[in-house]
């Protein structure tokens, strides 16, 4: 038994597999002791196969760096009840996770071994140098296609185009045309619009790939690009039109092959409806009308005049004091607080500068070392605390005939010994600049803030901003099926929940606090006076 283990050790070794755990054992893992949900546990088993595990972790620590706010520390239960609560990763996730694992399966021959020590995004920068790598495929000569032929274009000599069914979610042969993977999901199965013609001389024919497409078992169609991961070229849309009346998608009565729409990578380059002319979307509608289900497509046939869609209104937004960090990005502590309770507990505060902004940003700003009360004296000062000042220092004078025809700034020099009019006079113009620069500091979170729609509040309670949902989706929102699926989920009318679900997705970019460091704060001479003068009033009595 003893040489028995040790030779199974050696097998292992040589194979490189002795870490490697069953597929039922992964799953085991990712629910009962990561704590992922069923659904989610089987989407990374999906898309992942034997490297589930080794995928999700890298995943949570990706999101779980990305996505620690500065008054928020994540950690790895956090990111998984968030996944589990999204029945699965954000939309931006799921494609680099496609990225990644087509390399892995088809660049690597699913081995991870060198880049086994790169995190999640690194992994997908890698992932993504491989995809633009891929060289444009050649065709084949005098090529003999062995796959069913789901719609044929081709003439009487066999010439021309035709769609054929390759029967898998992973084939080479499409790789090596195309220049991309050549590779789906699990449940998918590829075809490709492929041309036969005559070379010239006759002896020869070439067949080349120029589309392919991905179709899931349930009828979405999930891919359809041309070579190299481009977007399909408008002289195909007459071959690809047809595919949606190809019958084939199984059931008690054979229904349509294309029931749908989904997505997996750089979903932007796939051909998309709203890529035909508007004559041509009429047409499709009148025939097949339950394709027009996601968002955009329902808009686009409002916008055309052919349906009525009811467009989603304005909400007031409240956001606390406390909570600005998760509508801008960039927060970070100003200073941190710590204490020992009376219990012995170690106790920690900290201050946030979004939050100080808005409620006690004074401190932000201290010139005083720095101020010119000679400068203050000659270009703020207006005639009334002039007065004010001449009168207080002629007051100080033994011999105040001596001051008559000197200048106020001399004055000041000679008899403000104990600097109370000097101090006056910094402390006000010190204090008007940091008005102004505090002014600045929050006007520009108010522009930032701005991007979600009219702030019409902005105090030490918070924000309150009046949100146009149809505008802010219209200017921001890309994926027509994510958004769907959230509008079906919040129901159409609840457009704070739209909105939350939006700006939570992992996808989504916060504007961003870039205030400009060099900025040179000014000084409101009314503002200044008005501060001289309670400043004044202090030493000099009426």
């Amino acid at each position: 038994m003893k040489k028995l283990d040790s030779n199974i050790v050696k097998i292992q070794k040589i194979m490189r597999v002795s870490n490697l755990i069953t597929e039922a054992s992964k799953k085991d893992v990712l629910v009962n002791k990561i704590g992922l949900s069923e659904e989610v546990a089987n989407y990374f088993d999906e898309k992942c196969g034997g490297l589930a595990v080794i995928m999700f972790k890298k995943m949570m620590s990706y999101l779980k760096d990305r996505f620690t706010h500065y008054n928020t520390n994540y950690n790895d239960k956090d990111i998984i009840d968030i996944i589990n609560k999204n029945k699965g990763p954000g939309y931006t996730e799921k494609e680099r996770l496609q990225s990644i694992m087509d390399w892995v399966r088809v660049g690597l021959n699913g081995r991870l071994n060198q880049y086994q020590d790169l995190g999640f995004y690194e992994l997908y920068e890698k992932s993504k140098e491989w995809h633009d790598s891929l060289n444009l495929g050649q065709g084949d000569i005098n090529y003999k296609e062995e796959n069913d032929i789901i719609k044929d274009f081709r003439d009487e000599k066999g010439n021309g185009f035709y769609w054929a069914d390759l029967n898998t979610n992973s084939s080479d042969e499409e790789c090596k045309r195309m220049g991309h993977c050549g590779r789906t999901g699990s449940n998918n199965n590829l075809y490709s619009l492929r041309e036969q013609r005559q070379l010239p001389g006759g002896k020869f024919s070439l067949n080349k790939s120029h589309l392919t497409a991905s179709i899931g078992d349930n009828g979405i169609l999930y891919q359809l690009k041309g070579p190299k991961n481009s977007k399909p070229q408008e002289e195909f849309h007459k071959y690809i039109l047809p595919l949606f009346f190809v019958l084939g998608g199984g059931g008690e009565q054979e229904d349509y092959l294309i029931q749908g729409f989904g997505s997996e990578y750089a979903s932007n380059l796939d051909f998309k409806i709203t890529d035909l002319p508007d004559e041509t979307i009429k047409e499709l509608y009148d025939q097949r009308p339950e394709l027009f289900s996601g968002y955009y497509l329902r808009k686009k046939l409002k916008e055309m005049g052919l349906i009525e869609m009811p467009s989603f209104g304005e909400f007031i937004l409240k956001i606390p004091t406390e909570y600005i960090g998760n509508y801008v990005d960039g927060d970070f502590v100003t200073h941190t607080r710590r204490w020992t309770d009376e219990n012995g507990n170690k106790r920690e505060k900290r201050t946030y500068f979004f939050e100080e902004l808005l409620t006690d940003p004074w401190d932000f700003w201290d010139n005083w070392e720095n101020q010119d009360w000679k400068s203050a004296l000659e270009y703020y000062v207006d005639k009334e605390n002039e007065k004010k000042i001449r009168d207080y220092l002629m007051s100080l004078a033994e011999n105040p005939s001596e001051y008559e025809d000197i200048s106020l700034e001399e004055m000041v020099d000679e008899l403000d010994d104990d600097n109370q009019v000097k101090g006056a006079l910094m402390s006000a113009a010190n204090d008007c600049e940091r008005d102004d620069y505090v002014n600045a500091l929050q006007e520009h979170m108010k522009e930032l803030l701005e991007q979600y729609g009219d702030v019409i509040k902005l105090d030490d309670q918070g924000a309150e901003i009046k949100v146009d949902l149809q505008n802010f989706i219209d200017n921001n929102i890309e994926n027509d099926e994510w958004l769907f699926r959230t509008i079906e989920n919040c129901g159409e009318k609840n457009s704070e929940c739209i909105f939350e679900e939006i700006i939570s997705d992992f996808s989504y970019d916060a504007p961003k606090w870039n205030f400009d460091d060099r900025f040179t704060p000014d000084v409101d001479e009314r503002l200044f006076n008005e501060i001289l003068s309670d400043r004044l009033s202090d030493f000099i009595k009426n």
